[in-house]
């Protein structure tokens, strides 16, 4: 029932982030939220809950199982949504290497949550089964490259009660500290650096097959979850890596997706081939305007980091203008390419932040780009810069609802 404060109480256990009963009463729990929301839940308790969710994914790290209900409860209040039917277990195959990375991470931003996004460059899913060899030869544009490259990093933070969401693109060539030290190399490096170097010490110790790749790729993921949080002095609450394959199976379950282009594209290595002006996107037309690297502006990272930056406004104007969010067969749809293709930290589900989508398609996310000094190919960022950003210090306004940005 609603307190007189307007809360809701008894809906998600006893306020303590812990979820009384299994998952099959989460999700009971889950809709019940949902009707309350739509029956006109007041805007100031929604966000009491929603900061209640926030914080529920740092205690994670101490508690077996918590609840963020960031993104269900955004959505709930912002199109009044009724309670959407989802399996009840976590999609993607959970990961520990947020718990790896942890120790001596910076120090939080003052309240909210935030998470870093990974798109991985590589030929296998995240069960580590390859993606069909017409796939990545043809679709996909892959050929037979077998090196996990952190080829994508963005960082969203969002604000307890549910304000403006900041997104954070991370040019992929910016130099950081090596794994364990030594000389300096660009932040996309260093997951091979360290999956290469775990591998060569667990194949030491007699382990083979999925189980070797997979102690690989932790290694990678803990220390490229060091890395930035070392570059952008705060610490990664969540962590969703999704491959290329995981990249085209989301796709095909979203549809179409709107870009701009300033110019017309025709690019062999990526598969890019585009007229200029606007183009709705199927998934290998989409996965290659995000990958192409050449013949992109003025050929730097910074100009495909925008090109990262225009697709995801098409994918957010897609999910909120396509109806994606309140359609069960599209939304379960999506749920499956995630379920097989994601990898997660342990115990988040990020079907909450999906949920989130919304309203970043209706102009509150700031996004931007990590400001860098450039001499050729080397890039380097300003300490402190990427701290400012996130916690909205000095930032522009959010972009217009439904605006997807033409780019070169």
């Amino acid at each position: 029932m609603s307190g007189r404060d307007g809360s809701v109480d008894g809906v998600f256990g006893d306020g303590s982030g812990e979820v009384s009963g299994g998952d099959e009463e989460f999700e009971v729990r889950l809709s019940t939220t949902f009707g309350r929301a739509a029956e006109g839940l007041g805007v100031a308790a929604a966000a009491r809950l929603v900061d209640g969710g926030l914080e529920a994914g740092r205690r994670r790290r101490r508690r077996r199982r918590t609840v963020m209900l960031v993104g269900a409860l955004t959505l709930a209040v912002a199109v009044g949504a009724s309670a959407l039917t989802l399996p009840s277990g976590l999609p993607g195959r959970a990961s520990g290497a947020l718990e790896a990375a942890s120790s001596g991470a910076p120090a939080p931003l003052e309240r909210g949550v935030t998470i870093l996004l990974i798109g991985l460059e590589a030929t296998t899913d995240a069960q580590n089964r390859p993606a069909p060899a017409e796939l990545r030869r043809g679709e996909l544009h892959a050929g037979a490259a077998d090196v996990d490259v952190a080829d994508t990093l963005v960082l969203v933070h969002i604000p307890a009660g549910g304000g403006t969401a900041r997104q954070l693109s991370i040019p992929r060539d910016v130099l950081v500290d090596a794994p364990g030290g030594g000389a300096k190399v660009a932040i996309r490096q260093v997951y091979a650096q360290a999956e290469a170097a775990e591998t060569t010490r667990s194949q030491g110790q007699g382990v083979s097959g999925a189980e070797l790749r997979w102690r690989g790729r932790e290694a990678g993921r803990a220390a490229l979850i060091r890395s930035v949080q070392e570059l952008a002095g705060v610490p990664v609450d969540h962590f969703a890596e999704v491959t290329m394959t995981g990249f085209y199976r989301a796709a095909q379950a979203v549809g179409t997706v709107p870009v701009c282009l300033n110019h017309a594209v025709d690019d062999e290595l990526s598969g890019a081939s585009l007229p200029a002006g606007r183009s709705e996107l199927g998934p290998a037309q989409a996965l290659a305007f995000v990958r192409q690297r050449h013949g992109v502006g003025d050929g730097s990272d910074l100009q495909r980091t925008r090109r990262a930056q225009a697709f995801l406004a098409g994918v957010l104007q897609k999910l909120r203008a396509g109806g994606v969010m309140a359609d069960a067969g599209k939304l379960r749809a999506l749920y499956d390419a995630l379920k097989e293709d994601l990898v997660v930290d342990k115990g988040w589900n990020p079907v909450d932040f999906v949920r989130q989508v919304p309203a970043f398609a209706q102009g509150r996310a700031a996004t931007s780009e990590l400001p860098v000094q450039s001499e050729g190919a080397v890039l380097t960022a300003e300490p402190g810069k990427a701290k400012e950003i996130l916690a909205g210090e000095g930032t522009s306004a959010a972009p217009a609802v439904n605006e997807v940005p033409c780019v070169d």
